[in-house]
């Protein structure tokens, strides 16, 4: 693996493994709880599974589109998430990505990370190195998120 990518591949895997932590006694009541902008646990694993696809995609494979991801891109809200849809759907989603991304991580080049992205990314990168260097930081902000809605659900909280 490049070394670039070592610190993404470690910190997705991470993710993967804390998520069942945060949401895995969760309640059906436990999902639909939101916080103070009506965020729900359910919307951000959501947004987490659909932006995993995306790094998928960028990465290089391209996993055919699921019918709820684009209830969790950007700019959606809990209110564009079909009612009868299941949290663990998300959940699995979520952990299958992984499943793909461990197995991409070593057939990415450096001219596959000098790629240009497309556009300009929060820390101010712009190309495909810099997206899969972005997403882990993207990801934990919204486990920490995930963090904050188990103990409005009134759960203890994870470390």
């Amino acid at each position: 693996m490049i070394s670039e990518l070592v610190g993404s591949a470690k910190a997705f895997a991470a993710g993967d493994r804390f998520l069942d932590g945060l949401v895995g006694d969760f309640t059906d009541a436990d999902w639909r709880v939101t916080d103070s902008v009506g965020h729900s646990a359910r919307w951000i694993v959501g947004h987490l599974a659909a932006y995993r696809r995306r790094v998928l995609a960028v990465a290089g494979l391209a996993p055919a589109e699921e019918p709820w991801e684009a209830a969790f891109l950007r700019g959606t809200s809990p209110a564009d998430v079909p009612a009868d849809l299941d949290p663990r759907v998300l959940v699995q989603a979520f952990h299958a990505a992984q499943k793909d991304l461990a197995a991409r991580w070593d057939a990415l080049t450096p001219e596959d990370l000098a790629k240009p992205f497309g556009r300009t990314l929060p820390d101010g990168s712009d190309t495909v190195g810099g997206f899969l260097g972005f997403m882990p930081w993207h990801e934990a902000y919204h486990l920490g998120q995930l963090g904050f809605m188990r103990r409005l659900a009134g759960k203890p909280g994870r470390a």
